[in-house]
């Protein structure tokens, strides 16, 4: 086998990701654990729409998303009360905790007061991301690295599992292609000079989370901040 260890494999995965014009973090810790690399693309266009509208800072904690998530846009002409979202966070938080978030989400010029003292979300510019990438590495460890890729499709559908070149070899030509492909997990073989897809991700009807992939988008708005 040509990597001893998983780790041997974050540098060319790393080099791939890149090459396709997608920022990488690696060890990007999750709300179910830590995926080996996560790799994002933002839109320009988007990242323009949204500094234009002075919404430089971070939205914020997942809290924060979903509450952004639950008030209308203002090009709908609807609106929300905060006795609304209180209500709809009853028994998960306080409602003094709502109360303090969309005071934030307010301050930071994501959210807007209506003369009525309701809500609207100013958008224009969400999603944020054109791609959005997941990669595991295992070595050989199948069914273990299949389960972490599942459940990295709560953030983008462009789930991965690299393995060597060899096993991602074996394993698209056995029986393990057909669970992989029915959970639309992509597989990439990997040396220590190239990455190829040898079966590509899939949608397979599945929705990402909003608040995970938002949460986890963020984090590259972070990053673009810093170099801008």
């Amino acid at each position: 086998m040509e990597f001893r260890r998983e780790s041997d494999m974050l540098e060319p995965v790393k080099d791939w990701l890149e090459s396709h014009e997608l920022v990488a973090k690696t060890e990007f810790t999750n709300p179910w654990g830590v995926c080996d690399l996560v790799g994002c693309c933002l839109k320009r266009k988007n990242i323009a729409e949204r500094v234009a509208l002075g919404q430089r800072a971070v939205i914020g904690p997942p809290l924060r998303i979903a509450l952004l998530a639950r008030i209308p846009d203002r090009d709908t002409g609807r609106t929300v009360t905060l006795k609304k979202l209180q209500r709809d966070h009853a028994g998960l938080v306080d409602g003094e905790r709502v109360a303090a978030e969309v005071a934030r989400l307010v301050a930071s010029r994501f959210v807007q007061v209506t003369r009525r003292g309701s809500f609207q979300k100013i958008n224009g510019w969400s999603p944020l991301h054109q791609r959005l990438v997941t990669v595991e590495l295992k070595l050989s460890r199948i069914r273990e690295v299949l389960d972490q890729a599942i459940a990295n499709r709560d953030l983008t559908f462009e789930s991965y599992a690299a393995f060597p070149m060899s096993v991602a070899e074996s394993l698209v030509g056995g029986r393990y292609r057909k669970r992989f492909g029915r959970v639309g997990v992509g597989v990439i073989g990997v040396t220590s000079t190239e990455c190829r897809v040898l079966l590509g991700a899939s949608p397979r009807g599945h929705r990402p989370d909003i608040v995970a992939q938002t949460h986890c988008v963020e984090r590259f708005w972070h990053v673009y901040l810093k170099d801008n």
